[in-house]
């Protein structure tokens, strides 16, 4: 395999985590759509995110096409490795200073900027709304999916980490993806130049992509962490994304559907694991959730002998009760 290498170091001395970021498996559906890349996404997701982008989104298609290359960690929408839930990394982009992006372009390509980026650096606030309301529209079809898929990142995630304590990290190296090869200690990357590079003292991130059977995801030049995006063993039987009407509750229109599914669950109070038996998900991913309405003051702890439970607050009751009577 022609390519470049990332040296690794001794395997027993390499920092691994699993990074459960949705936006890594919105990203390559994005860039075979607009751009015809070949991360190996099965049609029925393409059809359904391409159907759903706004028209402003033909805009965005020079920045995917062949030859593309580099883009920001910002647009890939992987800038924190350790967002879990989709809703930060859309406020991540929301909140970005477009001048910084467009400094960022610059920097990279010097005077040669390719036309397709020369729109960030001419607009680079307009830029980054369209690409905004392009992400925010292939997320409402990929969500469903994401959800669906928490059981296999769970497995996924307690799989290298046993591999790790069992110091059998190069089994899973070796498997990881046709297109990231590993042998000698290193990391095999065929679709860049031939370059040399070693992870020193930097986290390896390793991220399962739900929507693609080969992506072609990776980012070597960070100073805090290495990370490649790989296929989540058993995406592939998870369906295609659930196409459905335009969603009239009103509580899951402000809070997402899981959010919405916590807080009415919740009455009587459950615990964690009840929850996560109700809404068929993760017991890791219903405690993120649950922390987060806790912050937002709908939320709160209480304890039932050896249990702790989660009930709404007058708060969240008031919430719940409003948004769920029928429209006047």
């Amino acid at each position: 395999m022609a390519g470049s290498r990332l040296f690794l170091g001794p395997l027993d001395q390499v920092h691994v985590e699993v990074g459960r970021v949705p936006g890594a498996s919105v990203f390559p559906v994005l860039s075979e759509v607009l751009g015809g890349a070949r991360h190996g996404v099965p049609r029925r997701w393409r059809d359904a995110v391409g159907s759903s982008l706004p028209p402003a989104a033909d805009t965005l298609r020079p920045l995917f096409g062949p030859g593309s290359g580099w883009i920001p960690d910002l647009l890939t929408l992987t800038g924190d490795v350790r967002a879990t839930d989709m809703r930060s990394v859309l406020t991540e982009l929301r909140e970005a200073d477009g001048r910084s992006l467009a400094a960022e372009v610059a920097l990279h390509h010097g005077d040669a900027v390719p036309r397709g980026w020369q729109r960030v650096l001419d607009d680079p606030a307009g830029f980054l709304g369209t690409y905004l309301d392009v992400v925010q529209a292939a997320w409402r079809q990929l969500e469903p999916l994401w959800v669906r898929a928490d059981a296999l990142l769970g497995k996924e995630t307690e799989r290298v980490g046993s591999a790790v304590v069992s110091r059998n990290l190069d089994g899973v190296l070796t498997g990881l993806s046709p297109r990231i090869g590993y042998a000698d200690g290193a990391l095999e990357l065929p679709s860049c130049g031939v370059e040399r590079f070693e992870l020193g003292g930097r986290r390896l991130v390793l991220i399962p992509v739900v929507c693609g059977t080969a992506p072609s995801l990776y980012s070597l030049d960070r100073d805090d962490v290495v990370w490649f995006g790989y296929p989540l063993p058993g995406a592939g039987r998870l369906g295609p994304p659930e196409v459905s009407a335009p969603c009239k509750d009103d509580l899951v229109q402000l809070l997402g559907p899981v959010r919405a599914g916590v807080l009415r669950s919740v009455q009587p109070p459950a615990t964690v694991s009840e929850l996560a038996r109700l809404l068929n998900m993760g017991a890791s991913t219903i405690t993120y959730h649950c922390e987060q309405l806790k912050a937002a003051g709908l939320l709160q702890r209480e304890r039932y002998g050896r249990e702790v439970r989660q009930r709404l607050t007058g708060r969240g009751a008031a919430l719940v009760d409003l948004l769920s009577r029928p429209a006047a």
